[in-house]
């Protein structure tokens, strides 16, 4: 701090300072705490010095004083709040450009980084969770936040039925919380199968279940057989009945040996594949593309995308190849897909199913209730779980 300031403030203490420069030496007050805080130990000082002396303030001293300790009180007042405001604008700023910089990141590639987050978990809930059904939206946030959503639904008849909500929340591309909010405690049931030539459990309360359901109702149900089928040797046991195949627990070998054999043969956590394939964005064709412009530096595509046709009770060789081809992208993007199915080795999976090729022995179906209950006279079915049961809609 300068000599030729020092005196400035000497002076304005005095009272001695012209009007013009009296205004110009506020401002520079209201701005810079240190020379605020000089000014507080002049004045101090002054203090101490009459104290000392026992020289009582005059009214006009102390009116000066007064409308001094006010200026300094309105500075640092307009100090603090421009600080806060600056903190605000600066807040405002980051928070708009890292929205921008949200939406770019994960519109990135080709399919771009969310639709391949989207796809992951509902590839992950689709292998793993028993005639479950996610399609889920998207939020993309500031600073490199991404929310998706959606009910989670069961099929039952021929109704798909809303039994729950799924969310999850994304940083960048690391899957951070996720939830599954049930509203159907049934559904939430756990789906487990016996694996062939075990023991397994006993379907006796499952079967007498079904026999007490009256006529009008219609039933999910977990099948087990004694056998591996392929494909279309499984769909081709359904063909003339009267339900549906939803889902099939495919044998991942050594990858679930272990806890198989912990629990007497059955299998609590399988893995397989719905009936609808999840199909990879590279499988569809895609026709009337469109693009629209939904904000600064974004688009949005449009278009129809048509996936390979089915046979209801063969094309068994496009269904074992989309399989495997979900299993592989699980593998690759294994940080999103081990969130969600945590008990199942997927790299030792899918390894076992290219070796051996698919093999399944257990169907999850629904259908009328008294047609699920003909299984029971099936020589190859081995057990059964009953699921959820609703009303007629067949």
């Amino acid at each position: 701090m300068s000599d030729d300031f020092k005196r400035k403030l000497q002076d304005y203490k005095d009272g001695k300072l012209p009007e013009e420069e009296r205004a110009e030496l506020e401002l520079e007050l209201a701005k810079m705490e240190t020379y605020q805080a000089y000014l507080d130990e002049l004045l101090e000082n002054e203090a101490d010095r009459r104290d000392a002396s026992q020289s009582p303030l005059t009214v006009g001293d102390a009116k000066m004083h007064k409308r001094e300790a006010k200026l300094l009180r309105k500075g640092k007042w307009k100090a603090r709040i421009n600080t806060v405001l600056t903190l605000i604008s600066l807040l405002i700023w980051i928070t708009f450009l890292s929205s921008i910089g949200t939406s770019l990141f994960y519109s990135l590639g080709n399919p771009g980084y969310g639709n391949t987050d989207r796809h992951v978990v509902e590839a992950a809930i689709a292998v793993a969770y028993p005639n479950m059904d996610v399609r889920l939206s998207s939020d993309a946030g500031p600073y490199f936040n991404m929310k998706v959503k959606s009910p989670v639904t069961k099929t039952v008849g021929k109704e798909h039925m809303e039994v729950g909500d799924f969310s999850a929340s994304f940083l960048f591309n690391w899957m951070r919380l996720y939830d599954f909010s049930w509203t159907d405690r049934e559904a939430n049931g756990k789906a487990m199968f016996q694996y062939p030539g075990s023991s397994g459990f006993n379907s006796d309360q499952a079967w007498e279940r079904l026999q007490k359901l009256p006529e009008g109702t219609v039933a999910e149900a977990f099948v087990s057989y004694k056998r591996f089928y392929t494909t279309d040797e499984i769909l081709q046991q359904f063909k003339g009945k009267e339900m549906n195949p939803l889902w099939f627990a495919v044998d991942s070998g050594d990858a679930s040996a272990k806890w198989r054999s912990f629990n007497g043969g059955v299998e609590l956590n399988p893995i397989g594949f719905p009936a609808n394939p999840v199909w990879l964005p590279e499988d569809g064709i895609p026709s009337n593309v469109s693009e629209q412009k939904t904000g600064f530096l974004t688009l949005e595509k449009h278009s129809v995308t048509s996936y390979p046709s089915l046979d209801v009770y063969g094309s068994g060789d496009i269904r074992d190849e989309n399989f495997v081809n979900t299993l592989k992208v699980l593998v690759k993007h294994k940080f999103i897909a081990k969130r969600l199915i945590p008990f199942v080795d997927l790299k030792a999976t899918l390894d076992y199913v290219e070796k051996n090729g698919v093999k399944i022995y257990g169907v999850v179906v629904t259908g009328p209730t008294k047609e699920i209950l003909k299984l029971k006279d099936d020589p190859e079915v081995s057990a059964l779980q009953a699921g959820k049961v609703a009303l007629w809609n067949w």
